[in-house]
């Protein structure tokens, strides 16, 4: 039995370290990605300002109805973004590697996004969302998630540069690390998230097709039902229509608040 345990907790370490790899190794090599895109010409830079507010409720003891509102704009006052966003999340039993400690759920849900960008050809976008959420505590204060998720996106506009449908699977995985209790009381405190999104278009959409995301950020919990957290992204897009191939490179600040009933 010693022998058994030794063994097992090797594995579950082993998988939590992979994780902890591929964040470190993805951050590395598309920040030094960025740097190179911005040098290129047909790339242009925006600074955008994101604001949303989540929350959430428990339903039964595993399933969850969550909510995103958010709205998004963008310095040169080109566009605005207006978001409506609905899932349901049910956590389960592991059916695989049960001998690793984690939590899972999967994700159902759709996200309703109207655009406005100031110069007519106003678009409305319905994405319907199907994912899968697999998470570890590395430990006390360490927080590993990885985020598996199919979109299908239909788009309403008038605009003949676009098509209207996509679909893209997108991966994201975040390193969470706690203070909570730290100079504080312990349910309230700092943490910092830092987050990395991968975007792989199967049938690609003209409007924000995006390539990757880096998501550094800082937040405050005031107790375990309510957040407030601030990042600073780079998102990388990249796409191409009937006016040619464009590229963006995007700064974003982004304000979320958190509540869960």
């Amino acid at each position: 039995m010693p022998y058994a345990n030794q063994n097992h907790n090797s594995k579950m370490l082993s998988f939590k370290r992979i994780n902890i790899l591929i964040l470190m190794l993805y951050l590395c090599s598309f920040t030094g990605q960025a740097q190179n895109t911005r040098l290129g010409e047909e790339s242009s830079f925006t600074e955008q300002f994101w604001l949303s507010l989540d929350p959430s409720w428990q339903l039964k003891d595993s399933t969850y109805l969550k909510i995103d509102i958010g709205y998004r704009t963008v310095n040169s006052d080109g566009w605005q973004r207006y978001i409506a966003r609905g899932g349901y999340e049910k956590q389960i039993k592991p059916f695989v590697l049960k001998h690793l400690e984690r939590y899972e759920s999967y994700i159902g849900g759709v996200g309703l996004f109207y655009f406005d960008n100031n110069q007519g050809y106003n678009s409305f976008e319905i994405r319907p969302f199907q994912g899968y959420r697999l998470g570890f505590n590395v430990s006390k204060r360490i927080q590993l998630s990885n985020y598996f998720r199919l979109e299908e996106r239909f788009l309403i506009t008038q605009d003949p540069n676009n098509n209207h449908f996509g679909l893209r699977l997108r991966y994201q995985i975040i390193a969470n690390f706690g203070l909570q209790g730290f100079l504080f009381g312990d349910e309230r405190g700092f943490y910092f998230p830092m987050g990395v999104e991968f975007f792989y278009n199967i049938v690609e959409l003209s409007q924000f097709s995006d390539v990757v995301r880096i998501t550094p950020g800082a937040g405050y919990q005031f107790d375990p039902s309510f957040k407030i957290q601030g990042m600073l992204a780079y998102h990388y897009t990249r796409q191409e229509d009937l006016g040619g191939l464009s590229k963006t490179n995007d700064i974003v600040f982004r304000i979320k608040v958190i509540k869960s009933f």
